[in-house]
């Protein structure tokens, strides 16, 4: 069945072969025609500058041919007796003869600075210097003086004027032609042309340029008898007659173009039948299959194709292995229907919208509704949260169990009211892939309530121990700084071991409600730029009375932010803080504890080392971070309540770090560090 705005196969070749074959006479006259087009250029750039060549050495010898006349001039002894007897009239006579007989367009007879006798054209008195002149008309003047052996003031000055054609001329229409130009008569208003003349006329060297009309021109320098550069001599060939010779070479490369994609299209056409059959058979069967039918059987198409052919062999054992699964996935759901409804506990598959998409029997005997009442509903007004729920506030219900999802909690306790009473119910849930999620509800047993309770018992305690402890640990250590001040040893003694008694009783506390809240999920982490080389400085200092007491040294080696790490440096401070009095209960006394930081590319390492007995065999290293465990036969005196580092690895993690264990580099002791990542560059 085709749909609107699709193609057959048949056409599609046809219409792909003939774009083909257009496109590739397309090319070939796009090549050709850079080629021809190339090579007429190059062809009128070398007639250019062989006529600019020619034109430069017929204006060689015109000049040439001035230098013999004049001096034959100049030392005709005839003339030279006439200037001696101051014949003016015997002396033009024979110039004029002498003009003729030469063929040249004017002499003049200068002596003392004046003109003596002159014969045919007229020359302007300021025109005296050897070389090419301009008439004002298009024409110049090639003129050469000469000094007579005779009297010391004479000479004589013999010119010939020459036209535009003078030095020689290309046909082609009149397109190409030879002109002799004045250096200082550049053309007007076409800058790439002006420079080539100013650059010709300052360089003394030959140079080919175009025009704006694309005309081609060379330029050939004329040196003067001085050394410089007295005119140019431009020969030019016209745009228009390299394109004219173009059209004709591309007029016959286009008639043998189109005879070629005429072949062509012929051609396709009949590959575009033999191909197009076979695949339209087995289209036929795709769509059949593709409407449900499972039951028909695929044909191979009678042809010599091998594609169609695999192809409908590979479509025949898809219908096959599909029918198959079909029947096996029809049998595995019902039997995971009948799994799902046998279990004791809810269990339901919510989506990214918080839709209800399945729901098991149990679960809709806690909930007390039908399945239709259920399915396609929002998750919180199906269990909606109780009014004293945690979170629940004045402007809304918030539900505990969105609220572990958006934390990433896999279990939460969760307060409903259901049937017009408030019942708690525990949710495990689990996230899979396509941003479903599938959760798993039953209710609160007396073991899980005495949990919860005694969990809101100790975050209640620890709260309230957090105020006087904040105003006992103030006092204590104003009591410090009076009895040092009094001078009392005893006393300042007294004072210290108090203020260390208050300190870890702190520390105790704040571990014990750290804990609390990472197991009930009120654990919330501010982002913002966290300076690690001064917090570390500040956790010691904290520690220092407690180092002092067992004569501990603290070795820093605390390099420069090299890259931003952000974080909440409240709970980092305090990881750092528990990592610390970790090193100092079990590191004996006059020891040394040695804290580093490692900057690397993508995150940072902190790594605190002591000397005390080392951590335990692996087996049993993974009781170091669970909480509420601890080693009597290896704890110290200090005892503690087992959180220091459970609280260390678990806020770790939230900042998506990790915690490691590595042998100590200084001996025996244990070396623990704490791997956090950085931000991008």
């Amino acid at each position: 069945m085709r749909t609107r705005g699709t193609r057959r196969l048949g056409r599609l070749l046809l219409a792909s072969h003939v774009g083909l074959a257009l496109l590739l006479c397309a090319l070939l006259l796009a090549t050709g025609a850079g080629t021809i087009r190339a090579a007429l250029q190059d062809r009128a750039r070398a007639q250019v500058v062989q006529a600019a060549a020619e034109g430069l050495a017929r204006l060689e010898d015109q000049r040439r041919d001035l230098r013999v006349v004049a001096l034959l001039l100049s030392e005709r002894p005839t003339l030279q007796r006439y200037l001696r007897q101051d014949r003016r009239g015997e002396a033009a006579a024979f110039v004029e003869t002498f003009r003729r007989s030469a063929g040249v367009d004017a002499i003049r007879v200068e002596r003392g600075g004046e003109v003596y006798a002159a014969a045919g054209a007229a020359l302007p008195p300021d025109m005296d210097v050897a070389g090419l002149h301009g008439t004002g008309d298009g024409g110049f003047w090639l003129l050469q003086p000469q000094a007579m052996e005779g009297p010391a003031d004479a000479r004589v000055v013999v010119a010939r004027r020459l036209g535009s054609d003078a030095l020689g001329a290309l046909g082609d229409g009149g397109a190409v032609q030879v002109a002799l130009v004045d250096p200082q008569a550049a053309p007007a208003g076409d800058d790439p042309l002006r420079r080539s003349y100013r650059h010709v006329q300052a360089t003394a060297r030959a140079e080919t340029a175009a025009s704006r009309a694309q005309d081609i021109l060379r330029i050939e320098p004329v040196r003067a008898a001085g050394g410089g550069v007295e005119a140019l001599v431009v020969a030019s060939r016209a745009h228009r007659a390299v394109v004219a010779e173009g059209m004709r070479w591309l007029v016959a490369f286009a008639v043998g173009s189109l005879l070629v994609t005429l072949a062509a299209a012929l051609a396709a056409v009949w590959l575009a039948r033999r191909i197009a059959a076979p695949f339209a058979q087995v289209a036929a069967s795709a769509e059949r299959l593709g409407a449900g039918d499972l039951a028909t059987a695929v044909p191979v198409p009678a042809a010599d194709l091998a594609e169609p052919q695999a192809l409908s062999r590979s479509l025949e054992s898809m219908r096959l292995q599909l029918r198959a699964a079909t029947a096996t996935e029809r049998a595995q759901r019902e039997e995971l229907d009948s799994v799902l409804e046998s279990v004791g506990d809810g269990i339901v598959a919510i989506a990214e919208d918080d839709t209800i998409q399945y729901a098991n029997r149990p679960f809709l005997a806690l909930v007390g509704r039908e399945a239709a009442d259920v399915l396609g509903q929002a998750y919180p007004r199906v269990l909606p949260p109780a009014a004293d729920a945690a979170g629940a506030g004045a402007g809304g219900r918030r539900d505990p169990f969105v609220e572990a999802r958006r934390l990433g909690l896999a279990q939460a306790r969760c307060r409903y009211a259901v049937d017009g009473r408030v019942r708690s119910f525990v949710v495990r849930s689990t996230a899979p892939p396509g941003g479903r999620q599938v959760a798993i509800l039953r209710e609160e047993t007396g073991a899980e309530a005495a949990q919860s309770m005694r969990d809101a018992i100790l975050a209640n305690l620890s709260h309230e121990f957090q105020t006087p402890l904040a105003a006992q640990t103030a006092a204590v250590e104003m009591l410090r700084e009076h009895v040092r001040e009094g001078g009392d040893a005893v006393a300042a003694r007294l004072a210290d071991a108090l203020y260390r008694s208050v300190l870890r009783l702190s520390q105790l506390v704040e571990n014990l409600l750290d804990s609390v809240r990472l197991d009930s999920g009120e654990m919330r982490l501010r982002r913002e730029d966290v300076d690690l080389p001064a917090l570390v400085g500040e956790a010691v200092e904290l520690m220092r009375p407690l180092l002092e007491q067992r004569d501990q040294q603290v070795q820093l080696d605390l390099p420069a932010a090299t890259r931003r790490l952000v974080g909440d440096r409240q709970r980092l401070f305090q990881v750092v803080v528990n990592l610390l009095a970790n090193a100092n209960k079990f590191a004996p006394d006059q020891s040394t504890i040695r804290v580093e930081l490692v900057w690397g590319a993508d995150e940072v390492a902190l790594w605190v080392e002591d000397e005390g007995q080392g951590l335990p065999p692996l087996r049993d290293r993974a009781d170091l971070f669970a909480p509420f465990r601890r080693a009597p036969e290896q704890e110290p005196s200090q005892r503690g309540t087992g959180l220091g580092l459970a609280i260390v690895r678990a806020m770790v993690e939230r900042h998506r770090g990790a915690v490691v264990l590595a042998e100590p580099r200084r001996g025996r002791g244990a070396r623990i560090g704490i791997a956090l990542p950085l931000e991008p560059a």
